[in-house]
């Protein structure tokens, strides 16, 4: 989930408020929102046990007298896991929990850390995703098992889809995905069909099982399948979208002829398809998505002052599209004469291909962005930032600029779009505020 917030005041009622409160202002609306949509909140007020029942809105999953298994993968992996812990008694966990690799390793009871890489996959992502795969595939008939799933696990838990293509091959796909042009949707249209475990085929390791998924969402709420690969959900897509997002993006050119030759042959091992008999008693619920941050930060804005207005998400736009929105908005408030207000929307922009081999990402490289539109304007300030703390390879969650920004680039030497062209708009050659 990205989340873009642009903070101003018009110049009606209520004045221009200062630099110095536009940046803590904004960065207390950002973080009230990552805190409201926590783990530690989220779980505990939409999950329930009972008896010996889990139960939420639309689910259900009776777990027995025994241990359900739980296996949990995304960067919320620990915090999910911590907070579902909190909720069943004492000694009631068996699985594994996938967490990035540096991070602090969790003691909880009856389940295993597993370190693996992100956001590029490697040996611990595939190990990750063998023990996973081989431990499901333990699960007999009726066995609970729970799924805690969140943004991130698609690197974090990597498998080849035998016959298909080899680690190594796998791992050669993911480069020139990451570096062309292409929105997160088709990026993992492309990788469920090369997986052996996203698009549905974990679940599909225990059918005889009893799957529940609990879904923290980091992108646009009507593509569950989307978040971390959809290791349990079916997929819509299919092997002919698969192959012309690759010839139209250019990465199939980029692939090694014997592997080119491979995917684009007729007959193919299809992804599970929607309405599949494995997935009828499959039960999911997305526990939080950018929806409830967007609001989340409304929330906490109109508490601080501001009159808020929440926009239409930005699916996939280029990020100067996304501003045209943003900016049409701004202009129209300040005509109105508006007191102070805030302008929120979520969702994530494209970052063109080319702009992937220096130190960031798509929220740093819409704050650049979003400097040049506002140079030499007063009384506002842009944020943009991803909710999971990552933005892109960079150690920020995201960046602020405001009408200065661009000047002060100038009297330091530095150069936006140049930062821009480069994808490196992180470090010493930002000339904007990181955020972390």
């Amino acid at each position: 989930m990205k989340l873009p917030a642009q903070d101003g005041t018009g110049s009606g009622a209520g004045g221009a408020a200062s630099a110095g409160r536009l940046r803590n202002d904004a960065l207390e609306i950002f973080r009230y929102a990552l805190e409201e949509c926590s783990p530690d909140r989220v779980l505990p007020s939409r999950v329930r046990w009972s008896g010996t029942a889990v139960h939420g809105s639309g689910f259900h999953l009776d777990l027995g007298r025994g241990k359900p298994l739980v296996l949990s993968y995304g960067k919320a992996s620990v915090s999910m896991a911590r907070a579902l812990a909190g909720l069943l008694p004492p000694g009631r966990l068996d699985g594994y929990i996938v967490l990035v690799r540096g991070d602090r390793r969790p003691r909880i009871a009856g389940l295993r850390p597993i370190a693996a890489s992100h956001s590029v996959p490697d040996g611990s992502s595939f190990l990750a995703g063998r023990l996973l795969l081989a431990r499901a595939g333990l699960a007999g008939n009726g066995d609970p098992v729970i799924h805690l799933i969140s943004g991130g696990g698609s690197a974090l838990l990597a498998s080849p889809l035998s016959g298909l293509v080899t680690a190594r091959e796998k791992a050669r796909l993911h480069q020139p995905l990451v570096r062309s042009s292409l929105g997160i949707r088709e990026i993992n249209i492309v990788r469920k069909h090369f997986s052996g475990v996203k698009g549905g085929r974990l679940l599909l390791r225990a059918p005889q099982a009893r799957h529940l998924s609990l879904i923290l969402s980091d992108v646009p709420a009507r593509f569950p399948e989307a978040v971390a690969g959809g290791p349990t959900l079916p997929d819509p897509s299919g092997w002919t979208e698969f192959r012309e997002i690759l010839r139209e993006s250019g990465v199939l050119g980029e692939l090694p002829a014997a592997l080119r030759r491979r995917l684009l042959r007729r007959r193919l091992p299809e992804t599970p398809r929607p309405g599949d008999p494995p997935f009828a008693d499959h039960r999911w619920a997305v526990l939080a998505s950018g929806v409830d941050l967007v609001e989340a930060a409304a929330r906490r804005a109109r508490q601080l002052g501001y009159r808020a207005l929440v926009v239409a998400p930005s699916v996939e736009e280029p990020a100067d599209r996304a501003l045209d929105r943003l900016m049409k908005e701004r202009t129209r408030l300040e005509a109105e004469g508006a007191p102070p207000f805030c302008i929120v929307a979520g969702g994530e922009v494209r970052v063109p291909a080319g702009r992937r081999r220096g130190l960031g990402g798509r929220a740093q490289d819409f704050a650049a962005a979003a400097a040049i539109r506002l140079e030499g304007s007063t009384g506002c300030l842009f944020l943009a930032a991803g909710s999971d703390g990552v933005d892109g390879n960079s150690p920020a969650a995201g960046a602020m600029a405001d009408g200065q920004t661009l000047s002060r680039s100038r009297r330091a030497g530095l150069g936006i779009e140049a930062s821009r062209r480069n994808g490196d708009t992180t470090g010493s050659s930002a000339p904007w505020e990181t955020v972390s």
